[in-house]
């Protein structure tokens, strides 16, 4: 069947039992309120900054004009045994003020005695001069001595030996 003779058989049907076409109001844009929005809150006064832990402030200036005036000629750990505090907190005041703490001079480092060389070392010297003079090189005068490198290298600078690293070939 045809759609459009279904439609005016029902519209036909709908007008001939008694009804009737209303024709609606169509939809209304309606925009948005306007919005409100609260006013600034004043800007809030900032109060006069008083200085706070001024009594502090001083004690602690006074505290590190002590530290700094004992620093000149104590060490750390004596001003810390003689007042009491932490050497960490000294340490921090010392920064904090701009000063150092005294330094002993450090004593001398002993100088250290050399041993007369033993005579097997004189011979070993002697045997690494006539294998050098025979163009061995480092190598092979510690294999053919039976020593290690270490030895050999330690001979070589108590006695002054000149082995240079590699052989001339020229």
């Amino acid at each position: 069947m045809n759609q459009s003779i279904d439609l005016e058989a029902a519209k036909a049907a709908f007008f001939s039992s008694g009804g009737r076409i209303i024709v609606l109001e169509g939809f209304q844009y309606v925009p948005f309120r306007q919005r409100h929005h609260p006013e600034p809150k004043p800007k809030r006064v900032k109060p006069v900054k008083q200085e706070r832990g001024g009594e502090r402030k001083s004690r602690a200036k006074a505290r590190t004009a002590q530290v700094e005036e004992l620093a000149k000629t104590m060490t750390c750990g004596e001003v810390a045994k003689l007042l009491g505090e932490t050497k960490t907190a000294l340490w921090g005041v010392a920064a904090r003020g701009g000063f150092r703490f005294f330094t002993p001079p450090k004593p001398d480092r002993p100088t250290k005695v050399k041993a007369e060389p033993s005579q097997e070392d004189r011979e070993l010297a002697d045997k690494i001069i006539a294998l050098r003079d025979a163009g061995k090189s480092r190598w092979g005068v510690t294999l053919e001595l039976g020593i290690g490198n270490c030895r050999f290298a330690r001979i070589i600078a108590e006695f002054d030996i000149d082995f240079p690293l590699q052989r001339n070939r020229g």
